[in-house]
């Protein structure tokens, strides 16, 4: 399906590897101008390059960044105006801070947590929107988790700020429709990840078990009987940034094998 995305600008976060790297792959080959964004500069520009080889895009660049900082925000939006002179399309990825017991965290990490997960989104949201308005298009996607929906044992500072990103985006979106914004979130479930990994490690020693044991009790938890893949989270990315999602605004769409339980 040509989503008719050729012609269109967007940035990435996250994007160096797992589902960020999978959403920019799946925009370059629908002919996007992608700028990649991460912190490790040598990961991020040897996906830059895989990329532009791999999609025969040569319009993909990359800046390293901490998104968490308000600074390197505005050189990463900057970058990406001067580079594509606009922006259409921004996807807010990030990975999420570190597992551990509800009670234990710290105010600083709390802080962490949502400079993070909250606020990196909605500083370069507010970057973005002038330009969206002025031109009536615009699409914001945000890469969340289904434990906004329903949370998990040791993923407190991820779920409370991920959940109050989610509410500030229905809010967002709301004000933005009549401006041919869309502003849509898309949920992971257990997707094959080094995020993943590193929670079933963080769950397994908790619970007393090995790696692999964990992984398998994961694994039973979701009804398709597999992990998913990024690729089809970085699909939903593409169409949610297409003109034939123009009438979905507001919304949490998981990608979870029917993870998640609840209506």
């Amino acid at each position: 399906m040509d989503l008719g995305l050729k012609g269109r600008t967007a940035i990435v976060g996250g994007s160096s590897q797992g589902i960020g790297l999978a959403a920019a792959a799946a925009l370059a080959t629908e002919g996007v101008s992608v700028t990649l964004v991460a912190r490790n500069a040598d990961e991020l520009e040897r996906a830059a390059a895989a990329l532009r080889e791999g999609t025969a895009n040569e319009n993909v660049d990359s800046v390293a960044a901490d998104l968490s900082k308000p600074d390197d925000i505005e050189r990463v939006f900057e970058q990406a105006v001067a580079r594509w002179g606009k922006i259409d399309i921004t996807v807010n990825n990030l990975g999420g801070p570190p597992p551990g017991e509800l009670e234990a965290f710290t105010d600083e990490q709390w802080q962490l947590a949502f400079d993070l997960n909250f606020n990196s989104a909605v500083r370069l949201n507010r970057l973005v929107l002038s330009g969206m308005r002025e031109r009536k298009h615009g699409r914001i996607i945000s890469v969340l988790s289904k434990t906004i929906k329903e949370p998990e044992p040791g993923l407190g500072l991820s779920t409370v700020a991920r959940s109050a990103l989610s509410s500030y985006l229905k809010l967002l979106a709301t004000d933005t429709a009549d401006s041919g914004i869309t502003v849509n979130s898309v949920l992971p479930g257990s997707v094959e990840t080094g995020r993943l990994s590193s929670v079933i490690a963080a769950q397994a020693k908790t619970a007393g078990r090995n790696v692999n044991e964990q992984r398998l009790v994961r694994l039973s938890s979701v009804p398709a009987g597999r992990f998913g893949n990024p690729r089809e989270v970085g699909d939903l990315i593409a169409f949610l940034a297409s003109d034939r999602a123009a009438f979905i605004t507001g919304q949490n769409i998981a990608v979870d094998g029917g993870q998640i339980k609840s209506l």
